[in-house]
């Protein structure tokens, strides 16, 4: 397997309710940050570990040519990483910091998400559709926040395994058929045997392919 150049990457520190979140900035290869499109990736249940392969997908985003913030947004409620009790406690909290986030980017963002991350991502495009560039969700579970009528989001890609026992195939499904219902476009591509988590092949082809999506929806970046 061929890996990305290692990018530049520099932390600075956010202040969210009193609570100080890390966020990882990744450099653009070849490109200056300010003319560049933004990828806003969101990290698993698990956190954004040295070892965890959220890391691969943000340097191949970065050699693509995207500035990539990775917040670490379980600063926020004080966790290194959350079962499902913590989840639903801390949700909202988490959603509330990344909004923080958020704000501090003035141009075009995607928001691209594992597992719990792409629920946080769906809760903020959905509170802001108009506001961001592109969706790319990969095991993702609908918040109920979101409730059970049409969803106005910006495009989206959903990476899927149909073998995913903790977040059923159904999820996907759903959510593109709740985007159609408001005019809106979701792509689906299930993987046959994965499950929840994808392995290291699987998680490359799913990254390379949601750099392509972003690509084609940024335009020329």
């Amino acid at each position: 397997m061929t890996h990305p150049p290692h990018p530049v990457v520099t932390r600075d520190t956010i202040l969210c309710e009193g609570r100080p979140v890390t966020i990882e900035r990744f450099a653009p290869h070849g490109k200056d940050a300010p003319a560049t499109a933004t990828v806003i990736l969101l990290h698993d249940a698990e956190g954004p570990g040295s070892d965890r392969p959220v890391r691969a997908e943000a340097a191949a985003l970065a050699e693509a040519g995207f500035a990539v913030l990775l917040p670490h947004y379980l600063d926020r409620t004080g966790e290194a990483r959350v079962g499902f009790s913590g989840i639903s406690r801390h949700f909202g909290a988490w959603r509330d910091a990344l909004e923080t986030v958020r704000a501090q980017v003035p141009g075009p963002v995607a928001l691209v998400g594992r597992s719990l991350g792409g629920a946080l991502a769906l809760a903020l495009a959905a509170r802001a559709p108009g506001a961001n560039a592109a969706l790319v969700l990969r095991a993702t579970f609908l918040p109920p926040e979101l409730g059970t009528g049409p969803l106005a989001l910006p495009p989206a890609l959903a990476l899927h395994g149909a073998r995913d026992a903790l977040v059923g195939p159904s999820h996907p499904e759903t959510l593109r058929r709740r985007m159609e219902e408001a005019g809106g476009t979701c792509r689906v591509h299930l993987y046959p045997d994965q499950g929840h988590a994808f392995d290291p092949a699987t998680d490359a082809d799913a990254t390379a392919r949601g750099v392509g999506f972003l690509k084609r929806a940024f335009g020329p970046i």
